[in-house]
């Protein structure tokens, strides 16, 4: 369909003119000292890791593994000047959430590796299977439905404890987004994984669509994952092992694109269909990756004395917690913050709750209409008006602090109905 439309374009291609970037690299503004490497292993390591070799004779370029993409500005600030001074006076960002330093002469980099090393940006496996994309995922996204951070973090553990010859393989990539807009790509990724969830009677657990068979193959061209099974989150870890080790005990020296277009996507739904199971799912399985020590929410389920802690709860929790965030921003007379965390609280309990109806939350406006169709309109829970009539007058007023403080009110009593109504439920489940 896309290529039917490209016959309209009156453009068929653009010429880009690349004079510009052809100038001689710039100097660095001050001589790198002579530094003397105490570990030559641990040097020689991240050389063959991080470090790129430029088309231009005596140049390298040098790769940072961030983990998660988090990148504060203490160490931004230290690492520009560093450049500013040692290098060209640039820096990049890659699609993996890492930073790529430019024309770096080549006898600089021991003094390189030593400074970046005061900064923990030496770690290994730049640009490599180890190296996982994810999206923010819950920590900070409204849409998101499970932590994209949690399970990367615990599979970078899996990684490097469990299959240290990944490091430094480039060949595979895992990708992770905590919904389906797929801002971690993981539709693009040999290994990919979608924040889901998965409803087991009224309880709602965390869930991850696994994603087989995507990649960039060069040269513009690039194929989209199968979408094979999805599993409780907390087993994202064991199909993680279950795919690499049939990997490297069957592919017999093909590449992993390879080894998947002769298996097939059955072949691997087959392989991963016991980590599906919900008949079987423990205590464990309804806490996301990252949360278990933060958020602990006591519910009783039949004749089970134990703690069970469902993604709903999870979400609301959080969902307050931008409420705390708002009455500190109003606190400090941050009328504009304090309105639009309030907002967000809104949004991100709102959400909590339609999940447990199985309903679909892809965008602020569907979670807003949805929900007054779903429970405003059914009476199932009362507000003073229509869900959308108190959360739009964001749009209707300026941020002052007489509107503040009573669109905070709103959602604050909000929360205490949506609570309510979720304790009942439960109760009556």
């Amino acid at each position: 369909m896309v290529e039917e439309e490209k016959k309209a374009l009156s453009h068929q291609a653009v010429e880009i003119d690349t004079t510009a970037f052809e100038t001689p690299i710039a100097a660095p503004l001050l001589a790198a000292p002579k530094v003397v490497i105490d570990d030559i292993a641990a040097f020689e390591a991240w050389k063959k890791s991080n470090v790129i070799q430029q088309k231009q004779a005596g140049y390298v370029a040098i790769g940072i593994k961030v983990s998660l993409g988090d990148f504060y500005t203490d160490k931004a600030r230290l690492l520009a000047n560093l450049i500013k001074n040692y290098a060209a006076n640039e820096l990049r960002f890659s699609l993996r959430q890492d930073i790529l330093i430019r024309h770096v002469k080549e006898e600089y980099l021991a003094f390189f590796y030593q400074e970046l090393a005061r900064l923990d940006f030496v770690a290994l496996g730049y640009n490599a299977t180890a190296d996982i994309t994810a999206c923010p995922g819950t920590d900070t996204c409204n849409l998101g439905i499970a932590s994209s951070t949690g399970i990367a973090t615990e599979l970078e553990r899996v990684l490097a404890t469990e299959y240290p010859q990944y490091l430094n393989d480039k060949e595979i990539t895992i990708k992770i987004s905590g919904c389906m807009n797929a801002c971690g790509q993981h539709n693009m990724a040999h290994i990919g994984f979608q924040g889901m969830s998965i409803n087991s009677g009224k309880l709602v657990a965390p869930a991850l669509q696994v994603l087989l068979g995507g990649g960039n193959l060069g040269n513009g061209k690039g194929r989209f994952a199968d979408k094979v099974i999805k599993i409780p989150s907390r087993r994202g870890p064991e199909a993680l092992r279950s795919i690499l080790n049939d990997f490297e005990t069957n592919a017999n020296g093909i590449s992993f694109l390879e080894y998947y277009d002769a298996k097939g996507e059955n072949y691997f739904f087959e392989l991963l269909k016991p980590l599906s199971d919900i008949t079987n799912l423990t205590e464990t399985d309804f806490v996301d990756w990252g949360n278990a020590d933060n958020y602990v929410k006591a519910i009783g389920v039949g004749e089970c004395a134990g703690v069970v802690i469902d993604l709903v709860a999870t979400l609301i929790f959080e969902a307050k917690d931008k409420m705390t965030f708002a009455q500190e921003a109003f606190d400090d007379k941050n009328w504009a913050d304090a309105i639009y965390l309030a907002y967000a609280g809104f949004v991100n309990g709102a959400k909590a709750l339609l999940l447990s109806e199985n309903e679909k939350t892809n965008h602020h406006a569907g979670i807003i209409d949805l929900f007054d169709t779903v429970f405003t309109a059914t009476n199932k829970i009362e507000l003073k008006a229509t869900f959308r009539e108190l959360v739009y007058q964001i749009n209707q007023n300026e941020p002052s602090e007489a509107f503040a403080k009573s669109y905070i009110q709103e959602a604050t009593a909000f929360f205490e109905a949506i609570e309510l109504y979720r304790a009942k439920d439960l109760a009556n489940a």
